[in-house]
């Protein structure tokens, strides 16, 4: 039998709590965006879920080394003060392997149902079929709250799928009663995309006046930006061949 356990850190009385959830995906956009949240509000960390379901980034069970101390991998709850209405802002290091991702959503959303949770939103990125298409998509069942994303500059998603913790966490959530949505930025896919993570919550800030200045994820875009422009520009560059020592080149270490 698999092990999973939610410990709950602080007991908190929360305010119409509203739950975010961003964990590694897609240009890791949603797990930037809520690390970005959870940072510049200052957000208090509430909830540690353990699980065998939750493994090491390559995939094998272990723990990592902190200063103090060791601690395996786990999923996490941050709490804050939002602008009228508290945020849970979930995340990880990784995303429940494929055969946990039921257990652990079902107990996140045990413990949000507990806490007064009404709404899911869950953030992610999406690689769409054209580079000209930009912008942030979502798909609920709620066709109310999808005219309230329209009039926050929100496109309407429809057919395929959202697959891991973004898409399966708002169809157990609709279960519940809860409203939900996936909010996904596009992106690239393959690289950290800070644009896309700016994007998403242009429209949480937007949608539930989150009191948050997104400036600096747009210093980090512009920085990505120039780091990847520059590796494709070396990858596209012919080799040198050259005859020169080491020091002549100017490598930092001496034969």
């Amino acid at each position: 039998m698999a092990f999973t356990k939610l410990v709950e850190l602080k007991r908190v009385e929360m305010r119409n709590p509203l739950l975010i959830q961003g964990v590694p995906g897609l240009g890791l956009v949603g797990k930037i965006a809520v690390s970005f949240l959870i940072d510049k509000m200052h957000a208090e960390k509430v909830v540690e879920i353990y699980s065998d379901y939750l493994t090491l980034p390559e995939g094998s069970p272990g723990v990592k080394l902190e200063e103090d101390g060791i601690k395996p991998i786990t999923y996490d709850i941050y709490w804050t003060r939002g602008n009228g209405r508290d945020l849970l802002l979930l995340t990880s290091e990784v995303q429940p392997l494929t055969i946990g991702q039921y257990a652990i959503a079902n107990l996140v959303l045990d413990y949000a149902v507990e806490k007064g949770v009404d709404t899911v939103i869950t953030l992610g990125g999406y690689v769409p079929g054209s580079p000209d298409v930009k912008g942030v998509f979502a798909c609920t069942n709620d066709k109310e709250f999808m005219e309230e994303l329209k009039a926050h500059g929100v496109n309407p998603l429809s057919g395929g799928y959202v697959t891991g913790a973004a898409g399966l966490l708002v169809g157990l959530a609709e279960l519940r009663g809860l409203k939900s949505a996936c909010l996904l930025g596009t992106t690239e896919g393959t690289f950290p995309d800070p644009r896309a993570s700016k994007m998403v919550l242009e429209v949480i800030k937007s949608l539930y006046r989150v009191k948050v200045d997104l400036q600096e994820l747009e210093v980090e875009a512009e920085l990505a930006e120039r780091i990847l422009t520059k590796e494709l520009e070396e990858r596209r560059a012919p080799p040198e061949f050259k005859t020169e020592g080491p020091e002549e080149r100017g490598l930092p270490y001496h034969l």
